[in-house]
């Protein structure tokens, strides 16, 4: 396994090799003694690399790690009880060595390190941070337990450059005394979410005819909404609590007719709106156009999908529950569809030619990417007729991402500009198509990185509110970015560059005192040498 695909493990959303965006285990088995495991030596493979691992808090040695270098060989080796490694059978030259133990680093994505292997490498050591724990208890009112309850956790992951909060894939389920934990976390900042429960229960036992009840989602310490909800923050090694005291709401018998535009709809998802938020999903079939679903009161936003892959949903938030009823219409359309007109330009300035490209253009992919939303699912135009279908109300970023030579001259929506704007969607979708223009003169550029290392190579041109923005990995300190628009250029090479905030200017605007600048025009070639730039530096 290359660098270069090793970390792409646990990456939130990485647009890949020269993307361009318009938003800017097992463990070998261990011994108290050293053990080591490495495949067969290669031509070049005579070096060794050894070293000790350790808590990043302590100091103290940390036995039964797994280290392992992430090259086509793949040597690894389990650290003893002092904590000391050795690896054999290794190439000269800048080598990327990652660590796995439990209870220690992020459990989604191995720590990585990037080592010097040779005649004259001295011992190395490597510390990784121990992880923090969330848990916490969840009860009634009344200190009744609650068992079965899922919990889950929101964190700021990086979405297309974008910080954007995200469910994690960390969760738990809370056990006969309402308790749970959720381990293997990396020091940060997050918020706790108790999902709503499947089943309902009696409000009062043993008497006729009792309302049935259940629980919303709620976030800590026990609120709908996000925006009031307490963030948890937790420390390397660390075990922070977070108690839920959590209330049932009576379900009401709800049932009724879905009436669509000549469209048959197999099943629907009622979603409670609170807020910007949603506390209660309930998925229910639909039976030759009729439904039956318990829920509790409020306002409902209603999607759906038909046989024929057409979603349809309610105009927002306007199916009202507040009392059992039996003949409820809700009223569905399909979801808002935006328009594409592809064009591919030719000639030079003043004598332009271009051509409708109906069916899409290989090597080009245009995609709408929701801002701001925790559901981060991405609308693409793949050249169809209908253009991007399935388009929810929200705000998004147009992203192109342009191989070869294409690159974008120009994109636009009515009147927003789209390479400095972000597009609004209101029901229905929009009436103006999304207008691009495509050109295939554009530049590459390439280079070095010294010294080699797990760096993402970011090409940079200020525009306004917002930054133009190619990037391309470093891989063994080499890189290529091509379909450079012709123009002049800020090239920062970052160490673990896939973690930054790269469409917000803030953020990327701070590297460019580190970068090197460079000028192309169309087809042209530009060659840069580029220092590595700690992150966060």
């Amino acid at each position: 396994m290359s660098a270069a695909n090793f970390r792409l493990l646990g990456r939130a959303w990485v647009l890949g090799l020269c993307a361009f965006t318009l938003t800017s285990q097992g463990f070998a088995q261990a011994a108290d003694g050293p053990d080591t495991e490495s495949s067969p030596k290669t031509e070049a493979g005579n070096f060794s690399l050894s070293g000790t691992v350790v808590n990043s808090l302590t100091g103290e040695p940390v036995r039964r790690a797994l280290v392992q270098v992430s090259d086509t060989n793949g040597a690894a080796a389990v650290t003893d009880n002092t904590g000391h490694f050795q690896l054999s059978g290794l190439r000269e030259g800048r080598a990327f060595v990652t660590i796995m133990k439990p209870g220690f680093g992020d459990a989604d994505t191995p720590q990585t390190n990037a080592v010097q292997v040779g005649k004259d490498a001295t011992a190395v050591v490597l510390k990784i941070a121990p992880s923090a724990v969330i848990s916490g208890r969840v009860t009634t009112i009344d200190e009744q337990p609650l068992e079965g309850f899922q919990v889950h956790l929101i964190a700021k992951r990086n979405v297309a450059g974008h910080a954007t909060w995200m469910d994690v894939p960390n969760q738990a389920r809370t056990n006969d005394e309402g308790e749970y934990r959720i381990s293997g976390l990396p020091a940060g900042t997050y918020y706790v979410a108790v999902d709503h429960g499947t089943e309902t229960r009696l409000s009062q036992r043993g008497v006729p005819n009792a309302r049935e009840e259940g629980f919303p989602k709620v976030l800590y310490p026990g609120v709908s909404e996000m925006s009031a909800a307490t963030p948890v923050e937790v420390s390397a090694g660390r075990e922070v609590e977070a108690n839920f005291v959590v209330s049932p709401e009576p379900f009401y018998q709800v049932s009724g007719e879905v009436v669509t535009q000549g469209e048959a709809v197999f099943g629907l998802t009622f979603t409670r709106r609170v807020g910007n938020d949603e506390d209660f999903t309930q998925p229910v079939g639909v039976q030759d156009g009729r439904f039956e679903v318990k829920l509790p009161a409020g306002s409902y936003e209603v999607t759906g999908g038909s046989n024929n892959g057409v979603q349809l949903s309610t105009a927002g938030a306007s199916v009202v529950i507040s009392s059992d009823s039996a003949n409820v219409h809700v009223s569905m359309a399909p979801a808002g569809s935006v328009a594409v007109d592809l064009m591919a330009e030719t000639g030079p300035a003043g004598a332009e030619r271009s051509v409708r490209m109906d069916g899409g253009i290989p090597g080009i992919v245009i995609s709408l990417a929701p801002i701001g939303s925790m559901r981060p699912q991405m609308n693409w135009w793949r050249g169809q007729p209908s253009g991007i279908q399935n388009v929810s109300p929200g705000t998004y970023s147009l992203q192109v991402q342009a191989f070869n030579e294409w690159w974008v001259k120009s994109a636009k929506c009515g009147s927003v500009d789209l390479v400095t704007d972000d597009l609004t969607v209101v029901d229905g979708g929009t009436s103006a198509p999304i207008e691009i223009t495509v050109r295939n003169d554009g530049a590459s550029v390439s280079g070095t990185v010294s010294p080699a290392g797990i760096a993402e190579v970011y090409l940079v041109q200020q525009r306004g509110k917002k930054n133009f923005v190619k990037m391309a990995q470093e891989e063994q300190g080499n890189f290529v970015i091509t379909g450079v628009p012709p123009g002049d250029y800020a090239v920062v090479a970052i160490e673990h560059g896939e973690q930054i905030e790269y469409a917000n200017p803030e953020v990327m605007n701070a590297y460019l005192s580190s970068a090197e600048h460079i000028s192309v025009g169309p087809l042209g070639k530009a060659t840069v040498n580029l220092n590595l730039v700690p992150r966060g530096k």
